[in-house]
């Protein structure tokens, strides 16, 4: 009897009686998830100039579809903000226009799936690197080519902008080369005044070149004494004509300057004795960096492809070019709505589907080496409901795809990379092969599924 009014006494109250108050609560809600970003598109003024941009899209989703962000954007200006989704890796799609005053746009739009935005820092499309000096054409400048050590007629090139653009292509900005064939050892050539300091003229089929110190806007030089250059007789694959373009370093400290040696004119057959020619001397020149580019030697075949190496900080110039080709590929379905590939060597860092719509526009789906399978026509599908392209239908003809094996083979610090516009064009820049596969116009607004289901919903 003691034991069970000892047990009595003991029991509790119930929880919120007046003896046993219930414990406060925390009513904070939780914070909703974000995404902080904070990047920006760097544009050069004459890429405004030559494409007549003034601003673009940046169109954000999650990989279900969700949009997180559609804005217009000026260039050169940094968005700050907080996506609202829990989602780590989103879809980043930008979208600008081009075209002359007054004619219909045509719009770009590059979409890069799964990748990082919190860390990217600008748009990797960007052709500016903050705090590098660009050379600025403000006028043109003269250069009288006297007594020519070579007999008439020659052919000849002369090159003097230093600058080979931050993506390492051809066409990247105002910069050419002129060339010809001259019948006169003494002749005038007329090129962009950048104040540069170094010309270089070479005699390409003589094997003979010339490095002259500019002394301003009209000048002259004396060329009755030319310097033998190294020539290079590439070994590459018979079913490519090939294209050498070439860049020389001075001054290593300085590695965001360099010389245009071999301009990427033409292109040469395997009857030619040799392809390129550079000054091996090394108290000229301390490294080089290397594009080639393969071109179908026919363009009858069934799937062309064309192929492309990017070699940097060269000591010597190599002359075994492995150029990928038809094996390292194969296309399983090439419909909008369903496209396959694998890659049987090896997987690509990355690959870029490429198709038009509309009238004329462009659409490049850019997807690591492992996401073999993709509907390119729903993404497009969900992209023309944005601001710039609302109104386009998705109607794709599929022009192909190009895939890449960089020299990091993961996707994802690959383009953490990319984007850091100082990072990516940082030199020595890696080194990398491409291969881009033409598959012509596949499939069509009868045979996809969006079309399909679009006049099912119609009846």
């Amino acid at each position: 009897m003691i034991i069970i009014l000892f047990g009595l006494s003991c029991k509790k109250e119930p929880a919120g009686s007046p003896n046993n108050p219930m414990p406060p609560q925390d009513t904070t809600a939780a914070p909703a998830p974000k995404l902080h970003t904070s990047l920006s598109y760097l544009i050069r003024k004459y890429t405004f100039d030559s494409t007549g941009r003034t601003n673009y899209e940046l169109y954000v989703s999650e990989a279900g579809g969700r949009v997180l962000l559609d804005t217009l954007m000026d260039y050169n200006r940094t968005i700050t903000t907080d996506l609202p989704t829990s989602e780590k890796l989103v879809d980043v799609t930008v979208i600008y226009s081009t075209g002359l005053r007054g004619a219909p746009p045509q719009y770009w739009v590059y979409t890069y799936k799964t990748v990082d935005l919190a860390q990217w820092k600008n748009i990797p499309l960007s052709d500016s690197v903050p705090g590098q000096v660009y050379p600025w054409v403000t006028g043109t400048a003269t250069m009288q080519l006297m007594n020519a050590g070579v007999p008439a007629p020659f052919y000849w090139q002369f090159m003097s902008n230093d600058d080979p653009g931050p993506v390492f292509l051809p066409s990247s900005g105002p910069y050419f080369s002129p060339e010809g064939v001259s019948y006169s050892n003494n002749f005038t050539v007329s090129y962009p005044w950048e104040k540069d300091d170094y010309a270089y003229i070479a005699f390409p089929y003589a094997g003979l070149f010339k490095l002259h110190k500019i002394n301003g806007q009209n000048d002259s030089v004396d060329l009755s004494h030319l310097d033998t250059a190294k020539t290079v007789s590439f070994n590459w694959p018979a079913q490519y004509d090939i294209l050498p373009r070439l860049f020389g370093y001075m001054d290593t400290t300085n590695r965001s300057k360099s010389l245009l040696l071999a301009p990427g004119h033409g292109q040469y057959t395997h009857n030619y004795a040799y392809q390129t020619m550079y000054p091996a001397n090394k108290k000229l020149f301390q490294k080089y960096d290397l594009l080639l580019t393969g071109y179908p030697t026919s363009y009858g075949q069934s799937v062309p492809v064309q192929a492309g190496i990017r070699w940097t900080w060269l000591d010597t110039i190599p002359v075994n070019v492995p150029f990928l080709d038809e094996s390292y590929f194969t296309v399983n379905s090439k419909t909008p709505d369903s496209f396959s590939v694998s890659f049987p060597k090896s997987k690509p860092t990355f690959y870029t589907f490429s198709a038009m719509f509309g009238a004329g526009n462009n659409f490049l789906l850019t997807v690591p080496g492992d996401s073999t399978v993709l509907d390119p026509e729903i993404v497009l599908a969900r992209l023309v409901k944005s601001r710039s392209l609302k109104g386009i239908g998705p109607a794709m003809f599929i022009n192909g795809f190009t895939m890449t094996i960089d020299d990091d083979p993961n996707y994802q610090s690959y383009m953490l990379k990319q984007g850091d516009v100082t990072a990516a064009n940082k030199r020595p820049m890696s080194n990398q092969k491409t291969l881009t596969v033409g598959l012509g116009y596949q499939g069509g607004p009868e045979v996809t599924r969006y079309f399909q289901q679009s006049t099912i919903m119609k009846r």
